[in-house]
């Protein structure tokens, strides 16, 4: 049995990617969550990591995201101050992660490696790229200030991921990771039925007798699909969202809670409520008619999370838990 810690980071501003792909950093800003909050194919990132460690044997999650605390550093105290708390428990070794990234990794064999490496820290990597993932014996790393930067200081173990990663940094970012989980490339995968071979649903999604999905998609819990619309090509329609009469939705992402108006033909896109990434063109966009593009009044949360998941913290300790 291990503890796990995740830390949902706050978005940094704008920026370029350095990665040599020429991909504008995009991640949304004035207090938006970064992309692993936020639903995507009918769950974040965040909880899909947080049951996965639970199913894999973790006794104890916690989770902290950015709605409570306004910075990394804050996120990090708090997430100090629970790694105290598992070491007075005697509850070793402990996961620590900073979300971020979608990772496949095997929990219980990181443990191992790390138990075997005798050091207090192991750090994950990926493609010789350091994740912000580590497993920690507390007792032997007494550091708890400033802990980000005292994990990625300290001297480590390395642990290779060899499944799939995607860094979720750009909306680039976000539709790779959905058309490699429609293709069944990875194993983040719908949350929902499946209506038709590669057709996803959510419950009490509403498709309109004259629409047409085109597989592979996603459609997720409470969405409005109305009259004419065609939805195509690797798009997910996230939850709370409606597409109206007679839009053309393609190789797009419409994130939780958006409205996207009558008559358009939307491709190679991210939707935020108002804001538009044009991928293909690599802009931002914020749209000013509400006729056009909106947050959507019937929004509910993005997140699919336990209650607590608002207040910043949530500490699981059953599987069940975290599916309500």
């Amino acid at each position: 049995m291990f503890g796990a810690i995740i830390v949902a980071g706050v978005p940094s501003v704008e920026s370029t990617r350095t990665d040599g792909t020429g991909a504008a950093n995009l991640n949304f800003n004035d207090g938006q969550p970064p992309f692993a909050c936020m639903d995507l194919l009918g769950r974040s990132v965040v909880a899909r990591l947080a049951d996965d460690w639970k199913r894999n044997g973790a006794s104890a999650v916690s989770v902290f995201v950015p709605q409570r605390f306004a910075s990394n550093a804050n996120l990090w105290t708090h997430a100090a101050e629970r790694l105290s708390e598992y070491q007075r428990q005697g509850l070793s070794p402990v996961l620590i992660a900073q979300v971020g990234a979608y990772t496949e990794i095997d929990a219980v064999q990181m443990c191992g490696v790390h138990e075997e490496s005798g050091e207090s820290i192991t750090r994950a990597f990926h493609g010789g790229s350091p994740l912000n993932l580590w497993n920690v014996t507390p007792e032997r790393f007494p550091e708890r200030e400033s802990l980000f930067d005292a994990l990625c200081a300290a001297r480590s173990a390395d642990y290779q991921v060899r499944g799939y990663v995607n860094r979720l940094e750009t909306p680039q970012d976000v539709r790779s990771l959905v058309i490699e989980s429609l293709g069944r490339r990875c194993h983040f995968r719908p949350k929902g039925y499946e209506h038709k071979p590669g057709i996803w649903m959510g419950g009490g999604a509403q498709v309109e007798r004259s629409a047409r999905v085109v597989a592979p998609a996603f459609i997720g819990r409470g969405v409005r699909i109305a009259d004419e619309c065609l939805i195509t090509r690797g798009t997910n329609i996230e939850c709370d969202s409606r597409v109206d009469f007679g839009t053309a939705v393609e190789d797009s992402s419409v994130l939780s809670g958006s409205y996207v108006g009558i008559g358009l033909d939307l491709s190679h896109s991210l939707v935020d409520g108002d804001t538009l990434f044009n991928l293909r063109h690599n802009v931002k966009l914020r749209i000013s008619d509400p006729f056009v593009m909106r947050r959507n009044n019937a929004h509910g949360t993005n997140n699919q999370l336990p209650s607590d998941f608002e207040t910043g913290e949530m500490i699981l300790s059953s599987t069940e838990e975290l599916a309500k």
